[in-house]
């Protein structure tokens, strides 16, 4: 059943489910994907539901991976934390909170906004320093750059691809952080279509 969800257990998370006890309070997450995230628990990989979604974790490419619009490498929303996507805020770090005090604001701002209450005040994305212009990779390289330890310095490189080369990259630029083969493995046998045992019984032309 899809719910509420708050992304990210720092001073942005816990101010945010302060407000919003009935929301599930998540560290971090493997990947996004429209009305799911993707976590790893002891017992493997595991699909989160939501409706509404308030990020509050330093993840850019979860919000990449639900199409969420970015500008000067921070996503765009609106004074209240709202992205361009329906049911999803951001706060915290992942909107340049320098501070913990700060981060706590923002994430009381974004969490009075999803429960309909009036905002303490106003927030906004504080962009990057400017980067040097980045050009277009060649495609080991971008493989190179995926395959990177999530960090800062990957997340801003497959942003500044991505708005390069546009949604194409963008599809690919996820999962945000690596998650363990066995956490993997354990997902096969609730994704996998079961089926009897198959015979070798034909010829070969």
């Amino acid at each position: 059943m899809s719910g509420l969800v708050i992304l990210g257990a720092g001073p942005a998370g816990s101010a945010a489910a302060a407000i919003l006890p009935e929301a599930r309070l998540i560290a971090t997450a493997w990947h996004a994907e429209p009305g799911r995230l993707w976590i790893e628990t002891a017992a493997g990989v595991e699909a989160v539901p939501f409706d509404r979604l308030l990020l509050c974790a330093d993840e850019p490419l979860l919000l990449l991976a639900l199409g969420c619009a970015f500008a000067d490498g921070r996503p765009q929303v609106d004074p209240t934390g709202r992205t361009s996507q329906p049911g999803i805020h951001a706060a915290g770090a992942i909107l340049g909170a320098s501070t913990a005090e700060e981060a706590a604001r923002q994430g009381r701002i974004a969490a009075q906004s999803l429960a309909g209450l009036p905002p303490e005040g106003v927030l906004a994305a504080t962009p990057l320093a400017e980067p040097e212009a980045p050009g277009r990779l060649d495609p080991l390289s971008i493989a190179q750059l995926l395959e990177t330890p999530p960090g800062p310095a990957r997340s801003a490189g497959i942003l500044a691809q991505a708005a390069l080369r546009g949604p194409r990259l963008s599809s690919v630029a996820a999962p945000a952080r690596n998650v363990g083969f066995a956490a993997l493995a354990a997902m096969a046998p609730a994704t996998l279509t079961p089926r009897e045992t198959q015979a070798d019984t034909g010829t070969l032309a």
